[in-house]
């Protein structure tokens, strides 16, 4: 049985299941990078080389951004061209795709060495921290080019039906950056300077392997040097495709910023730093679930195209028990053993205090976050592209700038923590006012179908 008839006649659960799997893997190895830097950072140099690197997420968040735009934007593009056996253009797809990046890339880390300090001031670093960011994110700049070819190219790896090498490309990058971490900041003792060359030789490493894949002719499609010169008319049709995408991770990067410059403001440097703590393990919890969506993704489109709409419902249903059931364990967890969760980045007593109290208080409502992504793939899978965007932007346009503006005032530093229960709980009401109204509707027409046949 082929690939797409399995997904319009196999068991549903064993169909998630399935296509969930090899996803999460590879976001967990990607998610790899940054927890690496930071266990050995906050454990090795201390609470201010962890609230130093947090401060740079934000840049980093806008990077994968960019890198989203271009990849997101191509891929489908890739895939429609080699299933209409249009190799050449595929490979025109391809080669503007690479070039463009690259060249995005290089002026993202020009621009940034440039106003180095007004980037890392803009995210809250203060007097204390400027020195330590400014030292990992200067070199961090070196590897932002070879990030971002490894990230984009990896969707066109994807789009020629090669998602295992895609997996291999973010398994080999987070490995190595175990390693390199641990002999550059234990062995040789370079700090927090040492994190940030594992990071940006790990992502060389994943560059290579991803070209690899093309000057090794693993797949079916192949660099020329003409097809490295950046058509425009293939951008404006990629770019739009990837607009989504690039706004949500946008807007996540404001969130970031002013995330932290909140902490600063009403926590100092300790919550910065807890908030670096806490964001680790966070990335590792919400990747299952985001597996879960992406499989349930290409579920939907399949089944919508179909017209197999008792399926559709079907799909959702069990996507929603899948996100409810593992986000409840996951804030269980969080619940009983907090304490010893914010231990694999730091031994500082208070520390540990102020990021487990804030990982509780974050986690109060992230049940209503797997509604949230269950419905961003229900609507993107429908096509919905409106509702998408609009379902990500409003619940850090909506909810979480008013929340940071009003809460802390009230509650001061657990204030802060608490836009993350609030963010989640406007969301999850958005997400199920459009849930219901769009199942509604397949319902109904399921109904009138039925209706219809059995006239």
């Amino acid at each position: 049985m082929s690939e797409p008839e399995r997904m319009g006649t196999e068991p549903i659960l064993k169909l998630i299941v399935t296509f969930a799997l090899p996803s999460i893997a590879g976001m967990l190895a990607n998610a790899l990078y940054n927890i690496v830097d930071r266990m050995f950072v906050g454990l090795v140099v201390g609470p201010d080389g962890l609230a130093a690197i947090s401060l740079c997420f934000s840049f980093m968040l806008f990077n994968m951004a960019v890198c989203l735009l271009f990849g997101v934007g191509a891929s489908p593009l890739v895939s429609i061209a080699l299933g209409e056996d249009d190799r050449p253009r595929a490979e025109r797809i391809l080669g503007t795709t690479a070039t463009s990046v690259f060249i995005a890339a290089c002026a993202i880390a020009f621009f940034s060495a440039w106003k180095l300090d007004f980037i890392l001031t803009l995210s809250g670093a203060n007097e204390a921290l400027l020195e330590p960011a400014r030292e990992y994110l200067r070199i961090i700049l070196w590897g932002v080019p070879f990030s971002a070819m490894a990230f984009t190219l990896n969707f066109c790896i994807r789009a020629e039906g090669r998602p295992a090498f895609a997996m291999g490309t973010q398994m080999l990058g987070a490995f190595a950056n175990i390693v390199l971490d641990a002999v550059f900041i234990i062995y040789l003792d370079m700090g927090i300077a040492g994190a940030a060359w594992g990071t940006i030789i790990s992502q060389c490493l994943a560059a290579a392997w991803v070209l690899s894949f093309y000057f090794r002719r693993l797949g079916v499609l192949r660099f020329t040097v003409k097809n490295l010169v950046p058509r425009l008319s293939l951008l404006k049709k990629t770019l739009p495709l990837g607009l989504s995408s690039f706004l949500t991770e946008t807007s996540f990067t404001l969130f970031s910023i002013l995330f932290n410059r909140a902490l600063v403001a009403y926590g100092g440097n300790l919550a910065v730093s807890a908030m670096g703590a806490f964001m680790g393990w966070d990335s590792l919890l919400f990747l299952p679930a985001m597996g879960i969506g992406e499989a349930a993704q290409t579920l939907f489109a399949y089944n919508y195209g179909a017209r197999f709409i008792k399926r559709i419902l079907e799909i959702l249903k069990w996507a929603l028990t899948l996100a409810a059931v593992y986000f409840m364990c996951s804030a269980l967890s969080v619940r009983l053993w907090a304490e010893q969760m914010m231990r694999l980045f730091t031994a500082d007593v208070e520390l540990l205090t102020i990021a487990a109290d804030g990982a509780r208080i974050s986690y109060a409502g992230v049940l209503l976050v797997g509604i949230t992504l269950v419905a961003t793939s229900f609507f993107q899978g429908l096509g919905k592209a409106k509702i998408c965007l609009f379902l990500n932007l409003a619940r850090q346009l909506l909810f979480l700038i008013p929340c940071l503006w009003y809460l802390p005032k009230i509650w001061g530093l657990a204030g802060v923590w608490y836009c993350f229960p609030a963010m989640d709980a406007g969301g999850g009401t958005l997400a199920i006012y459009f849930l219901l109204r769009e199942y509604r509707r397949l319902a109904l027409n399921t109904l009138e179908n039925t209706r219809g046949t059995n006239e």
